[in-house]
């Protein structure tokens, strides 16, 4: 085990993303196209999701920042955004072995993509303003903006769990391989970590359940939303 400088843990936790996501997109050529577009979403909003994290649930440093007034803006930030935007989108297809195919005729839902992202910006504003903290608001909002998906595509409910569960263990693993490296890993929590030592605080094997449980829903979401958008469903390849 050795030391990790504080400077160092945000971009040492993103490197098991970004190794995800290289496989990910070597495993698979079709499903390359949707990995790069959620993945160039997610690095924008990868930033501009810290606007509410770095309030109550968490402040990291960083190797390379920009402050902006006073936010700092991270280069780690935009490459998890940018990692897990992609993984969240197609881990699913390549993990399963599935495929896309456009549907016969177009569905009968009357939801846009823009209503899902209203649904889920209404969503996450009202459970902070009832003092919920932002990793609980915003891994709720995520599940609340997907329902309206599932209610119109049944189809996609594997996908949508199939999808939060392996981002869910990624999630693991990172940290898994955070906390069984570096010999720090608790005071880096109590440093970085605004929860740490809180009724928030829980864990499994040391890890953080709220990562957890944001890896999770956020896959929840992301995984069926392309397929939502294009009017496609999955189905199965042979070996």
């Amino acid at each position: 085990m050795f030391e990790l400088p504080p400077a160092y843990a945000y971009l040492f936790l993103t490197l098991p993303f970004l190794i995800v996501w290289l496989v990910l997109y070597l495993a698979k050529k079709s499903t390359r196209g949707e990995q790069l577009h959620f993945s160039y979403i997610g690095a924008i909003i990868g930033p501009l999701s810290e606007v509410i994290y770095f309030k109550d649930y968490w402040l990291p440093k960083s190797v390379l920042f920009i402050n902006v007034g006073r936010f700092p803006l991270m280069i780690e930030d935009v490459l998890f955004g940018f990692a897990i935007g992609g993984i969240a989108a197609v881990i699913f297809e390549v993990v399963f072995r599935t495929r896309l195919r456009k549907l016969s005729h177009h569905s009968k839902h009357i939801i846009k993509t823009w209503a899902i992202a209203l649904i889920f910006v209404l969503a996450l504003l009202i459970l902070l303003a009832l003092g919920l903290n932002s990793i609980y608001a915003s891994a709720i909002a995520f599940v609340v903006a997907a329902i309206p998906i599932l209610f119109y595509r049944h189809d996609l409910l594997l996908n949508a769990v199939g999808s939060g569960v392996c981002v869910m263990l990624v999630m693991f693993v990172s940290y898994y391989l955070l906390f069984n490296l570096a010999s720090n890993t608790e005071t880096l929590m109590k440093e970085q970590w605004l929860i740490h030592g809180t009724s928030l605080d829980l864990r499994f094997a040391g890890i953080p359940l709220t990562e957890m449980a944001w890896g999770f829903t956020w896959g929840f979401l992301a995984g069926p939303l392309y397929e939502f958008i294009l009017n496609k469903r999955n189905y199965k390849t042979r070996p």
